[in-house]
């Protein structure tokens, strides 16, 4: 069997595990966004600084998560809420969509505490002494860089930093906005 060959077999076998995933058979509770976030802070930030999400395709993290799995002993429920995470993020084959497209820019109508909740923030940052230590503290990083390097970073996570393992969300400006305001509001709490 040749190196192509059996490639393509482990991609196949990949994809056949994430339809099982998916079907939601493997599952009698539906992780969320957030859990997987956390999963994804403690796991792959643990072994080595992951590339940003939109660096792969969906199908490339099928082939990656299976490795994900066995490597960090995860669960099914734990699996299927990295690639929720990964999914909400805008991975490469989302990006070329989208361009191709010409997608409008649209505020979402979420707020921020929603925004921030739902993007799964504090499965890698921290805010005041609660979630993840991948990324930096962003009560701190509210209070020494500013607004404007927030809103930034949350639009283009790479502008200050091409390695960082940030992924890239589909925010509008007005969304980048509204998390920055829920975060200097939760910073300024006691």
């Amino acid at each position: 069997m040749t190196s192509n060959q059996t490639q393509r077999l482990c991609e196949i076998a990949a994809l056949s595990l994430l339809t099982f995933l998916l079907s939601g058979a493997a599952l009698a509770v539906t992780p969320s966004v957030a859990e997987g976030a956390k999963i994804y802070n403690e796991n792959c930030g643990r072994c080595h600084n992951p590339r940003p999400a939109e660096d792969y395709t969906a199908s490339e993290w099928s082939v990656i998560m299976p490795h994900m799995r066995e490597r960090a002993h995860l669960t099914r429920s734990e699996t299927l809420a990295v690639e929720m995470f990964l999914s909400s993020t805008l991975t490469a084959d989302v990006q070329h969509s989208l361009a191709a497209k010409g997608a409008v820019e649209r505020n979402s109508g979420k707020s921020g505490e929603e925004l921030f909740a739902g993007y799964g923030c504090l499965g890698c940052h921290r805010l005041n002494d609660e979630g993840g230590v991948m990324g930096p503290r962003l009560t701190d990083t509210i209070q020494t860089r500013g607004d404007e390097f927030f809103v930034r970073k949350l639009l283009n996570p790479s502008f200050n930093n091409p390695s960082t393992p940030m992924p890239r969300f589909p925010l509008t400006e007005d969304d980048a906005s509204a998390i920055v305001e829920y975060v200097k509001e939760v910073a300024s709490r006691p």
